[in-house]
């Protein structure tokens, strides 16, 4: 593995911002003002989401999530990603870079990803608008929709935009989300479409384990994916640790996203803090 690779993962930037729409007042949550804790209006069950990095995270690896994170709040992470085929002459990829998100009014989030681009090899920015439509972390359910620009550098504006549907749903200590997204480039000649799905279980109140996995398939167009395929996917166990602001996650298993060998292997790990 290279210096400049290794360099790289850790010497990205990134920036991101948010606007959005207030809720209707009759549904506005309520922050008990130097309290870590959602309060429900009085509509609302009673019992309170205590805030923590493990609900003010939209994504640690693929898939976000519908339920975005609450008002007033910013975070950050790095992200690192190695992968390799089965055979030992496969060139290893090593990417990551920076994540930024924030979203000062409820229901609306941008996040911000800067990370190397798997064809061109340079940072690339992307920037993510999420828009939670119904539910609520407090109600344990979300539905939501995504719009996506992916520029192939930071002096290449041309790329992919993305959009997608979100939906989340959050009981008794069980965590799932899934999303449908598809995207084209600027020039209308690709276009391809994704599932994600992710679940986990908080098997301690500083842990929760399960899996993630994305299956993508190339609609329109003559360019295959790497490994002449028309589809690559991934799927792999998940493990996340928080306390308080910080939090980490690392996701690995079989891939073949960006492997031109049958079959691979991928891990993805993040880490970071949000301020709220």
């Amino acid at each position: 593995m290279s210096n400049a690779k290794l360099f790289s993962v850790a010497t990205c930037l990134g920036l991101g911002v948010a606007l959005g729409s207030v809720r209707p007042a009759a549904a506005q949550s309520i922050l008990k003002e130097g309290a870590d804790e959602y309060v429900a209006p009085s509509n609302e069950a009673s019992a309170p989401i205590r805030r923590s990095a493990a609900t003010e995270v939209p994504r640690v690896a693929y898939t976000d999530t519908a339920f975005g994170v609450s008002k007033s709040t910013l975070g950050a992470a790095g992200v690192g990603e190695i992968r390799n085929g089965v055979n030992s002459e496969t060139h290893t990829h090593v990417g990551g870079g920076l994540r930024i998100w924030a979203a000062p009014i409820e229901r609306l989030l941008l996040v911000l990803d800067a990370q190397r681009n798997d064809e061109t090899d340079k940072f690339a920015p992307a920037i993510t608008g999420q828009l939670r439509l119904f539910g609520s972390q407090q109600e344990g359910w979300a539905l939501g929709v995504l719009a996506r620009y992916k520029a192939e550098g930071f002096a290449d504006l041309g790329g992919e935009v993305e959009g997608g549907f979100l939906g989340s749903f959050n009981r008794a200590g069980l965590h799932l989300d899934g999303n449908l997204v598809a995207g084209a480039d600027f020039d209308g000649g690709v276009s391809d479409g994704e599932v994600l799905a992710r679940g986990g279980y908080d098997v301690l109140s500083f842990l929760r384990v399960g899996a993630e996995g994305r299956i993508r398939h190339r609609l329109t167009g003559k360019t295959e994916l790497p490994g002449s395929r028309a589809w690559d996917g991934f799927g792999g166990a998940q493990i996340l640790g928080f306390a308080d602001h910080y939090f980490g996650a690392v996701t690995g298993g079989p891939s073949t996203v960006g492997i031109s060998d049958r079959v691979g292997w991928a891990v993805i790990a993040s880490a970071g803090g949000v301020m709220f």
